[in-house]
């Protein structure tokens, strides 16, 4: 439903407000923000805007915030994180957002308030949020344990072949917004280098302590940066560091997962790592990515986990690194999602495949276990982007997709429907970027 439709139901709707950008340069071929520039002439643009928005009683920002308060820690008064920009536009309203290094406003508008946003010429657009979630894997059957050695994923990537030439990721932070991180894992201990608790109400609580709502998050963070445990090296990039969020499940996801955004733009991350998704094609959403490789981050996004023609947003948009899965003998897992997006021109979904079906990773209680999903397919990538990073710390993301992209090969047991560029193979993606830079 859009924003009008809602309108019409209700009175009211939200809605996300993409200011457009007021500086930008040329880097290469893309025009990249001037993001310093640009952030601070938009907090007078935004304080401009926010008499568009009003608070409703009953709208879901306001029934959260009533129905579902920040829990207090030790019977104190729980502390909600916003930097001076934000108080600036927002002021001590609970139903207006605002996220300064992405450029957005996000809250509740009536019919007035929608029309007069879509009309001003310092709005790029107005849109109705979606309700994203947990991209929900599939629990393996028990196994006789652990794989040792190294994980047959990080072998059929080729990526311990750059191990051996010294890329671990060092020096590179990887946004990671999911259902948290077990940062006590032993496989974790060191690796996350910041934390953010966004609560129901998508607000930031300060001092939060780290933790995992449930294990998917342990599990992706461990695929992407986790240490040798249990006899196993499973980390693709073990010495990058992670920024990571808890976003998912529940309560205002959008806000939860724009606001993890916003924190992880500001956190000076390289890569975002997204094994989260909404079912179906919603092109609004290749905003927010086209505003991440604006600000030179890699957004590098699970497909989904529904089958053949079907896919989730904001993986099949056309700014995502999406990603399928595959299992040990190169075929695609059964669950992998993918489908040809009908734009002008037509585009096929996921951009690749990686290791994504039995791999052993890392969740809560310093325990390991086996999961199957793209949601587990697209750290194995975003991990692979870390070690190029670090190769080629002053290459664009375009050049590091590009080495990826070009290094992948099918196999010739998978459509091109179902694997489109197929798996990348990490020696030639850093050959390949050592003759384009």
């Amino acid at each position: 439903m859009n924003a009008d439709e809602r309108i019409k139901v209700s009175g009211h709707a939200l809605v996300f407000v993409v200011l457009k950008p007021t500086m930008a340069r040329r880097r290469g071929g893309r025009v990249m923000l001037a993001f310093d520039e640009t952030r601070d002439a938009q907090v007078e643009t935004a304080r401009k805007l926010r008499g568009h928005f009003r608070t409703f009683p009953n709208s879901r920002l306001s029934v959260l915030a009533r129905e579902a308060p920040p829990p207090a820690a030790d019977g104190e008064a729980v502390e909600v994180v916003a930097d001076e920009r934000v108080r600036a536009v927002v002021g001590r309203s609970s139903g207006l957002r605002y996220y300064p290094n992405l450029g957005i406003l996000y809250g509740t508008v009536d019919e007035k308030g929608l029309t007069a946003l879509s009309q001003d010429d310092a709005v790029e657009e107005v849109f109705a949020p979606p309700t994203l979630g947990l991209i929900r894997p599939e629990e393996d059957a028990a196994l006789d344990g652990p794989e040792r050695g190294i994980s047959w994923g990080v072998r059929r990537l080729r990526v311990d072949r750059l191990w051996e030439r010294g890329l671990t990721g060092d020096g590179v932070l990887i946004g990671h917004a999911d259902t948290g991180v077990d940062s006590a894992h032993p496989a974790l201990q060191g690796k996350v280098d910041a934390f953010a608790y966004f609560d129901v109400t998508g607000q930031q609580i300060a001092k939060a302590v780290s933790g995992d709502t449930q294990y998917h998050g342990s599990h992706t963070a461990g695929i992407l940066v986790g240490a040798a445990f249990d006899d196993l090296s499973f980390g693709v990039a073990p010495g990058a560091r992670l920024a990571s969020a808890t976003v998912i499940e529940g309560g205002d996801v959008p806000g939860r997962v724009t606001g993890a955004l916003n924190w992880a733009v500001g956190q000076g991350v390289r890569i975002v790592n997204l094994s989260l998704g909404l079912p179906g094609f919603q092109p609004q959403l290749s905003t927010f990515m086209r505003i991440l490789r604006q600000r030179n981050i890699l957004p590098v996004v699970a497909i989904g986990n529904d089958g053949p023609q079907s896919s989730r947003v904001p993986g099949n948009v056309a700014e995502s690194l999406s990603v399928g899965a595959i299992d040990q003998t190169d075929q695609i897992w059964y669950r992998s999602s993918s489908e040809q997006i009908d734009e002008v021109p037509k585009r096929i979904t996921p951009t690749l495949i990686g290791p994504g079906a039995g791999v052993w990773s890392c969740v809560p209680g310093a325990a390991m276990r086996s999961l199957s999903g793209t949601s587990m397919a697209a750290p194995h990538v975003a991990g692979l982007a870390a070690l190029l990073m670090q190769h080629r710390p002053e290459a664009s993301i375009d050049a590091i997709q590009n080495a990826i992209t070009g290094s992948c090969k099918r196999p010739a047991g998978i459509s091109t429907l179902r694997g489109n560029k197929g798996v990348p193979d990490a020696v030639d993606a850093l050959a390949l970027l050592e003759a384009t830079s």
